[in-house]
């Protein structure tokens, strides 16, 4: 009886000691997480395969398909990213045409990217990461890192009947280097939804 006793207080003891730890994290991280993970779920619109079609690069956009590289020349841009682009992998991220393209643009300019989610089987987010892949399974719940504050777009719900919801966020990229655009959803990161941030005043 005594051993069995020690086991269920060591037991005890540890279950009160992730439960501190795993609400630290929340109180610490709170913002970043509830939001770009989903429990602050973002507001959206539906936009339909019109919009879709319709999207037109501005005049600062550099497109290469030769390097998958879209360089963004302006101070204040919008990128519009499609989850789940049509004829490409689920698991992937479309840009004017391209499938996870590397993405440049100049320090300090106002991003606005605006994510629209055309699966119809899968949630499917956006977020800018410090982090580098390779991404395993389980570490894109919580503690892939963002970037630049507001750097996320939290996951849309399924695009059906040619209606796809669509969010959108700003930040500033307020300091240079290479970072990565990811799916935060578990599990998306790893099976090859990722490209390329890169942060430059070099173009």
């Amino acid at each position: 009886m005594g051993c069995k006793g020690e086991k269920m207080r060591k037991s005890l003891i540890l279950g009160v000691i992730l439960t501190i730890i795993g609400v630290s994290i929340i109180f610490l991280f709170g913002s970043n997480i509830m939001g770009a993970f989903g429990y602050g779920n973002a507001s959206y619109t539906y936009v339909n395969n019109s919009f879709l079609n319709n999207l037109q690069k501005g005049a600062n956009v550099r497109i290469d398909k030769g390097s998958n590289t879209i360089k963004f020349l302006g101070s204040k841009i919008t990128i519009p990213i499609i989850a789940s682009p049509e004829n490409a992998s689920m698991y992937s991220f479309g840009v004017y045409g391209l499938v996870n393209p590397t993405i440049v643009v100049r320090k300090n300019a106002q991003i606005t990217i605006q994510l629209i989610n055309r699966d119809d089987d899968m949630y499917h987010g956006v977020m800018v990461t410090v982090e580098n892949p390779p991404y395993p399974y389980m570490r894109n719940m919580m503690f892939n890192q963002l970037a630049f504050k507001n750097s996320y777009v939290a996951p849309l719900p399924l695009g059906v009947d040619n209606k796809y919801p669509k969010s959108s966020t700003t930040f500033i990229a307020d300091k240079m280097g290479n970072f990565y655009y990811i799916c935060q959803v578990l599990g998306h990161a790893s099976k090859g939804m990722y490209g390329k941030f890169i942060v430059s005043n070099e173009f």
